[in-house]
């Protein structure tokens, strides 16, 4: 395996000093990982991401150090029998950084071989009349890390919405090169309700769009 705490040493260093303690905590969750601890890891893998969505800024190393950490909370989520929690954040930390698909993810055990071996069970119906509907939704907050660099943009997120009303396998649509952008968006889209869309009266999976416009917060 790529030596991944290396390459979490490499992405660290780019980022904001109030960040320092974030490499030795990183080593903490992965050390729990290995040693099958899941729920301190889920608990230590949350921290991480809402302190670096207060601090991390853009660019490929941060895009890479957030999604390395969303991927840890996704096989957190994987140990303590939480498979939907876990396939959110699994294409969650995907969508932000594709070439951790790559990554020989096997000496984290059954959770490893589980990123390693995933893949897509659920297939969107086509229709140009039938649409989900989202019955109930709220705005992102955009993150304290974009409101201090000053970076605000669109992101075009989608999932597909599955029968039950469930977002499912999120995915990014537009680019843009900060990942706590397309982190706060995902993690509003997965709390989001939806009537799905229905063919011929059945209620059948099927992909949604939307662009979020994150804005400065008004004075």
């Amino acid at each position: 395996m790529r030596s991944l705490a290396l390459s979490l040493v490499l992405a660290l260093s780019a980022v904001t000093l109030s960040a320092q303690d974030w490499r030795g905590q990183l080593k903490m969750v992965d050390k729990d990982l290995r040693s099958e601890h899941y729920a301190h890891a889920r608990k230590w893998s949350i921290k991480l991401i809402n302190s670096m969505c207060d601090h991390l800024g853009t660019g490929l190393d941060s895009m890479y150090t957030l999604a390395t950490t969303v991927a840890y909370r996704a096989m957190a989520e994987k140990g303590l029998g939480r498979d939907a929690e876990a396939d959110w954040y699994w294409h969650t930390a995907l969508a932000m950084y594709p070439k951790l698909a790559k990554n020989d993810w096997k000496p984290y055990g059954e959770v490893g071989e589980w990123l390693s071996a995933h893949s897509d069970d659920l297939k969107p119906a086509e229709s140009n009349d039938a649409r989900p509907v989202a019955i109930k939704k709220s705005d992102p907050k955009c993150p304290l890390g974009a409101i201090a660099g000053g970076y605000y943009q669109p992101v075009t997120i989608s999932a597909i919405i599955d029968a039950d009303g469930s977002a499912r396998i999120p995915t990014l649509v537009s680019s843009t090169a900060a990942p706590t952008l397309i982190y706060a968006a995902l993690e509003a889209l997965k709390e989001w309700q939806f009537q799905p869309a229905s063919i011929d009266g059945t209620a059948v999976p099927m992909k949604y769009e939307v662009t979020v416009d994150f804005q400065p917060p008004r004075p």
